[in-house]
């Protein structure tokens, strides 16, 4: 556990810190992968996504399961399935996985159409009650304030040896849980976005504060855990405890937290597959450009000496070389490390409504367009707000509607979640840090963060396949 943290942590850091030194806003794993390993931006995009989906679709299938155990015990408390009431519409609709699927889905809609992180906060904050709340259950039965042990036949059977340590083999078969629960890695970069006053030290007290007090929970959880049932500890705690109300309660706590945590799963993929969606748009506009291009040499070079050409042509290039202007001076301006309410005089921005805008850029917001003054055809583009908006609500939906559907069919994704944290949970949060940082300072003299970057290379290198091993074993055997 703590040897997780630490490596979670210090990929945190690596990733950051590589954000910083691409210095592209906004940075995002697209950005920063294609400044350090351009040929494999596409499959890293993917690997995220599709990590993050499988998360979000485990996330609806638990809250299922857990919805219909806390149900069972409310309604039919003495596992009374023959009565009249189990017989009910009523009994069988919230009984039924499905049921709670698409309370979940309902649930968590209006928080997953926000475009930043700081707009989750307060779902966010929302969850961290019911961690407490989950929290608070395992140490009241560890301590005896309930009785972990009610309804089994005698002590032996409820409690198991309590040893210090166990053998290697069960050590790498449990792994993948360890390189799990501290992945978070893919939202490293809408924070590093959206931190204000954006430095290395707050953005380093960040992710210290949140491994940290992710360490302090996991912590108390699984020794509090261990101690009260010693090896006849499972996987799943609560299927230790006796079906009392304590643990519906703390059945729907995990149900609520987990739905509050979903659009979490939700961002980062959607980000991901924005980014590769975009791709494909700029390699197919590339395309029919030099198409276009082709096609129309002959009309250009017949059309050279035509004064109303060369008055497009010279209006055109204006019009450009005042756009890269302004984007540079964007870019910096949101690169320095300096309060924002300091760059908005310094670039003459204005603030209207809680929007901030810039008297250079909105010159070419309008509909003003440079070509239409010397009588020729417009070739500005669209604008591109209208087209994010669309493909950010279209993916968005794609996202909840495959994970929604997925859901209702599977009924354990156990085997995939395992499979998922071993390859896509190690690649985030072990290989891809140390790889991109050590790619993005090849030129730079060894120190101590380089060195430890390869180090994080090499642990992930040979976590991934030792880690898919034993969850495949174990897969085999069950």
């Amino acid at each position: 556990l703590v040897a997780g943290a630490l490596f979670s942590c210090h990929g945190l850091y690596l990733l950051a810190k590589s954000a910083t030194h691409v210095d592209i806003y906004p940075s995002s794993f697209y950005t920063v992968a294609h400044a350090a390993v351009p040929h494999y931006t596409i499959l890293i995009d993917l690997a995220v996504a599709l990590k993050c989906f499988g998360v979000a679709t485990g996330y609806l299938i638990t809250v299922g399961d857990c919805m219909v155990d806390a149900l069972d015990h409310i309604l039919l408390p003495n596992g009374d399935d023959g009565s009249a009431a189990s017989n009910s519409t009523f009994v069988s609709l919230v009984l039924s996985r499905q049921f709670w699927i698409v309370g979940a889905l309902l649930g968590v809609l209006p928080v997953s159409f926000f475009q930043s992180f700081d707009s989750l906060k307060h779902a966010s904050a929302a969850a961290l009650i019911f961690v407490f709340m989950l929290a608070a259950g395992i140490v009241a039965y560890a301590h005896d304030l309930a009785d972990p042990c009610e309804g089994y036949q005698d002590e032996y059977e409820c409690r198991g040896d309590i040893v210090p340590y166990t053998n290697a083999a069960s050590t790498l078969e449990k792994l993948p849980i360890f390189i799990f629960s501290f992945t978070c890695h893919q939202n490293i970069f809408p924070i590093v976005n959206e931190i204000q006053y954006r430095s290395m030290k707050r953005i380093n007290t960040a992710v210290f504060a949140a491994i940290g007090f992710a360490f302090v929970i996991f912590w108390i959880v699984a020794m509090e855990g261990y101690l009260t049932y010693g090896s006849n500890v499972k996987g799943d705690i609560l299927l230790n405890y006796p079906e009392t109300g304590k643990v519906t309660v703390m059945r729907i706590c995990i149900a609520f937290m987990l739905t509050l945590h979903y659009p979490l799963q939700l961002d980062p993929s959607r980000r991901c597959v924005m980014s590769l969606i975009k791709e494909v748009q700029k390699v197919m506009s590339s395309r029919r450009l030099r198409q276009q291009q082709s096609q129309g040499n002959s009309k250009i070079t017949t059309n050279a000496n035509d004064p109303i050409h060369q008055k497009q042509t010279q209006k055109q290039q204006e019009y450009n070389n005042t756009l890269d202007e302004a984007s540079t001076l964007f870019s910096n301006i949101r690169a320095r490390n300096i309060p924002q309410q300091d760059y908005k005089s310094t670039a003459g921005l204005e603030t209207q409504e809680g929007k901030t805008t810039s008297l250079l850029e909105s010159s070419f917001n309008d509909n003003h367009d440079p070509l239409s003054d010397a009588g020729g055809v417009s070739s500005k583009p669209a604008a591109t707000t209208t087209t994010s908006s669309a493909l950010f609500y279209a993916v968005t939906f794609g996202f909840l509607s495959l994970s929604f559907a997925t859901a209702l069919v599977v009924n354990d994704l156990g085997v995939v979640l395992a499979m998922v944290g071993a390859t896509g949970s190690t690649l985030v949060s072990y290989v891809l840090p140390g790889l991109i940082y050590v790619k993005l300072h090849t030129t730079e003299k060894w120190d101590i963060t380089k060195g430890m970057a390869y180090v994080q290379l090499g642990v992930g290198c040979l976590v991934m396949p030792v880690a898919l091993y034993f969850v495949l074993r174990g897969a085999s055997v069950h």
